[in-house]
């Protein structure tokens, strides 16, 4: 008779139970789950909950809330979390890569952009977070140019790399080796699109 709540979401019990129409002492047998899941993600920036009857007479819940990931500008600068969802801006967001080159559509907040450049965007951060932590912390812009090219931009020196947008995985896998060999202390631009094969540009100073 007692609901237990995990999760990334920071609410309160007495909210959830607020929202969800659950009662503390009641049989968890004589509790609505599914009016009280639906409650729960029709809260602006839930993307997933479950609820289960646990041992003891219990009611677990886990909400999982959208988290920002990139920013976007769609009229306004948003942030977008990982599922595609628009998210207000916010004083304590981290820095965050800003994802440029084009126009996208408006898209209200807690929506969803379903916009193809966002899939991959959101793909090549991804992979360079599982590949390379450290250079996905420095990863500062990801632009789409005119041509098919993935750019991405790096702090502090603002190197540029670029990407096959078909072939991103592979692209990362090279890139990560590449930095992990210590070969970019002098290159501004590493063209990444051509296999194996690496066109770099060298400048003074030091880049990735």
């Amino acid at each position: 008779k007692e609901v237990t709540v995990s999760g990334n979401w920071k609410v309160s019990q007495d909210s959830i139970l607020t929202i969800t129409g659950l009662e503390r002492g009641k049989s968890v047998y004589k509790q609505d789950l599914k009016f009280a899941a639906s409650g729960l993600m029709r809260q602006p920036g839930v993307v997933q909950c479950s609820l289960k009857r646990g041992y003891f007479s219990t009611i677990d819940i886990n909400v999982t809330k959208a988290e920002p990931a990139l920013l976007v500008n769609s009229g306004n600068l948003n942030a977008i979390s990982r599922e595609g969802m628009i998210l207000p801006m916010d004083s304590k967001l981290p820095v965050l890569p800003l994802v440029s080159g084009r126009r996208f559509a408006a898209v209200r907040c807690y929506d969803h952009m379903k916009d193809p450049d966002i899939a991959y965007a959101l793909e090549t951060y991804d992979a360079l977070m599982v590949r390379s932590p450290n250079l996905s912390s420095r990863l500062s812009e990801i632009n789409f140019g005119d041509d098919d090219a993935l750019k991405l931009y790096f702090s502090p020196a603002g190197t540029e790399v670029l990407l096959d947008r078909s072939d991103i995985q592979n692209g990362i896998q090279r890139l990560a080796a590449i930095a992990d060999s210590g070969l970019v202390s002098d290159t501004a631009v590493f063209d990444l699109r051509f296999g194996p094969v690496m066109v770099e540009s060298a400048i003074g100073g030091s880049a990735l």
